[in-house]
């Protein structure tokens, strides 16, 4: 039997661009599905960053034609080869992608980020031509990669090439649409019936990610939990009506997490390695911290807090509004790291200089600061009022940092509650969306924390919990043959 062929279209893909998590599901998905014996493939844009990462880039198709509107731009198509062997393309069109930024800046969005993405779509068919290689599976990513799915199903399953294909979309945050002008539809070059309630039109809008929802095979979210709460008013971002009708062409496979990336007994980027057995390098890790931190010295002494996540309201930052006071009243100590919106970027910075000695703020993505960060602390909170899956939750726990989380989507999957379930759980949960319960939570770990043996108890527990990433290639797997099968 041949080998599954799987393109996968993303708009960022570790090592070569990330924002969030989605760059490390599509780093990793990859490999774990050529483990299992697929013919994977990837395709993003040529950022300047992922240049930078990029360092061998062989040409492909020069002058590729790419039908925006009224205009057509040509861009060039590259091949290079992953760290972990899988083949990679990439579409170089410097006038859209060689930017600073990926989609936008802390002013906003790019305006022209509809024609960046309808290219990058687009490029997809000239990139199987060329390549004489047509996927059993095309399997995109967000909304940027989201009009693949509209042009399959809308004209490439008409050539015999595709004729066999199946499309899988997965939602990776339903709160980003990719939604543009009414005027924008004409750029797609997509037939005019698929601008309507049935398709890709949104209370008059036009809706990239919309189009995947009802053109695409199968439609996977990050976390079982999340496909459920999206099928709801709360979650759905005006959606959910779409995915309840779609709801069973929806499933939910909860991400894994790349342990030979993110694992204390190997990793590269911290000061000490550990294991469950061995942990005399986690104090040591957290020595370093707040060391490198400037943290006063009787901060030692304290339980250290951690958050590493996007400054987005999603992320819980009105609940920290309400209890950083308090909370910083406690013997602890916090560092974030974290970038985005810059008035709660400015609020994070006013409460540092006024908690000099309990607050660290670092603005920025800084991939090694995080490990560190990871390493070091000895709580990691994660208040989202919504959470696709989340994935430091997972990460914290194989560091023996444990996690207090809101009840939602990933979350809620991945932690057991350790106040419910006293010998089983691996961190501490909140169920009411409210400052109360949130500090209520931080509290109880807080005098946890202070059982020491019940505390290593926890920590083992939760260091030996396995999100590894072949549970979940299975799944997507399993959801592939299911779509070629519904064909």
């Amino acid at each position: 039997m041949d080998a599954m062929r799987i393109l996968l279209c993303s708009p960022e893909i570790t090592p070569y661009a990330k924002t969030g998590g989605l760059a490390d599901v599509a780093g990793a998905l990859p490999e774990a599905l050529h483990a299992l014996g697929c013919d994977v493939r990837l395709f993003m844009p040529l950022y300047r960053c992922a240049r930078e990462v990029a360092a061998t880039l062989a040409p492909l198709i020069a002058d590729v034609p790419l039908v925006v509107g009224g205009q057509t731009f040509h861009g060039n198509l590259w091949q290079s080869v992953t760290p972990g062997g899988i083949p990679i393309y990439f579409l170089e069109k410097d006038e859209f992608f060689d930017r600073t930024y990926l989609y936008g800046t802390a002013q906003g969005d790019y305006e022209d980020n509809a024609a960046r993405y309808i290219a990058y779509c687009q490029a997809v068919l000239p990139l199987c031509r060329r390549l004489d290689w047509y996927p059993n599976i095309l399997h995109s990513h967000d909304w940027q990669a989201a009009l693949v799915c509209a042009y399959w199903y809308h004209l490439w399953r008409y050539q015999d090439q595709f004729a066999h294909s199946a499309t899988v979309f997965t939602i990776h945050n339903l709160a980003y649409q990719g939604i543009f002008p009414p005027s924008h539809f004409a750029l797609t070059h997509l037939p005019p019936h698929a601008f309507s309630v049935d398709g890709m039109e949104f209370w008059g809008n036009c809706n990239f990610l919309k189009g995947a929802l009802v053109y695409s095979d199968l439609l996977t979210t990050v976390s079982p939990r999340y496909s459920q709460e999206i099928q709801n008013p709360d979650l759905g971002s005006g959606l959910d009506g779409v995915l309840r009708e779609r709801r069973t062409r929806l499933v939910g496979i909860l991400n894994g997490v790349d342990y030979r990336v993110w694992n204390p007994e190997t990793d590269p980027l911290i000061a000490a390695r550990y294991s469950v057995r061995r942990m005399e390098g986690k104090r040591l890790c957290k020595e370093a911290l707040l060391t490198e931190l400037d943290f006063p010295n009787e901060s030692r002494s304290y339980p250290l807090l951690g958050m590493i996540t996007r400054l987005v309201p999603q992320k819980g930052w009105d609940l920290l509004r309400e209890i950083l006071d308090e909370l910083l009243a406690l013997n602890v100590s916090l560092v974030i790291l974290g970038t985005g919106d810059a008035e709660i970027e400015h609020w994070l910075r006013k409460k540092a200089r006024k908690h000099t000695g309990k607050l660290r703020l670092c603005v920025g993505f800084d991939e090694p600061l995080a490990h560190r960060i990871e390493a070091g602390v000895d709580l990691f909170l994660m208040p989202s009022h919504f959470e696709p899956c989340g994935l430091n939750q997972m990460y914290s726990l194989r560091y023996g940092t444990i996690p207090i989380v809101h009840a939602v989507g990933g979350l809620d999957d991945s932690i057991v509650d350790v106040m419910l379930n006293p010998e089983s759980g691996t961190g501490f949960k909140f169920y009411q969306y409210t400052a109360f319960d949130f500090f209520y939570t931080t509290r109880s770990a807080l005098e946890l924390y202070g059982d020491q043996e019940r505390w290593r108890q926890l920590q083992r527990r939760a260091m030996l919990e396995d999100f590894s990433w072949e549970r979940a290639a299975r799944s997507y797997l399993q959801g592939y043959q299911s779509a070629l099968e519904q064909r």
